[in-house]
């Protein structure tokens, strides 16, 4: 049956929402093409009307995951509330909606060439984001920035990895101390 292009625009964005919690939570190897249908409320079938492959989805739902990532980050304009928000224990338990970046990074190293393109480009853009942000501050930005983003993606991994609340807290205090100073961690 032909659907009209609303409802397979509607289909698409349901399969990559649904693909971007699933592959938050479980990786991209953790999940099936079926599963990400259901999740979808589509027919694994319907998969194939928007997607090649699996790996099509993986690499289109990495840059759209990433870029409604700096559009949120875009929306928090004070550096330190930015900070404080990613590394929060609401953002550690909630990977599902968290940041791809974190939860998707070390998959990505293994997945198909596509993948890693669609994760360097989006990569990019997220850096070019917070570069462009923080420039009207200071000229000299990038590198910062860089530092910045991988410590807290670090930071977030690690809170994540560990089963002791009070060591994830105390890696989450240290890294805002460490990115915003003591008195606003």
């Amino acid at each position: 049956m032909k659907v009209s292009k609303e409802v397979g625009a509607s289909h698409r964005a349901a399969l990559l929402a649904a693909a971007g919690r699933l592959f938050r939570e479980r990786g991209f190897e953790g999940v099936s093409i079926a599963e990400i249908a259901a999740a979808a409320g589509l027919t694994h079938g319907a998969f194939y009307t928007h997607f090649a492959s699996k790996e099509a989805l993986c690499a289109e739902t990495i840059a759209t995951a990433i870029r409604q990532n700096s559009e949120r980050v875009k929306r928090i304009g004070d550096r330190a509330a930015r900070v404080s928000s990613y590394l929060s224990n609401r953002h550690v338990l909630d990977r599902a909606s968290g940041c791809p970046l974190a939860a998707l990074g070390a998959d990505v190293g293994r997945a198909a060439p596509q993948v890693r393109e669609a994760f360097s480009q989006a990569l990019a853009l997220a850096i070019q984001t917070l570069t462009d942000e923080r420039s009207r501050e200071d000229g000299a930005v990038r590198d910062r920035v860089i530092v910045s983003m991988s410590t807290m993606l670090g930071a977030l991994v690690l809170a994540r990895g560990v089963s002791d609340p009070k060591l994830r807290d105390e890696i989450l205090s240290a890294t805002k101390r460490a990115l915003i100073g003591a008195s606003r961690s």
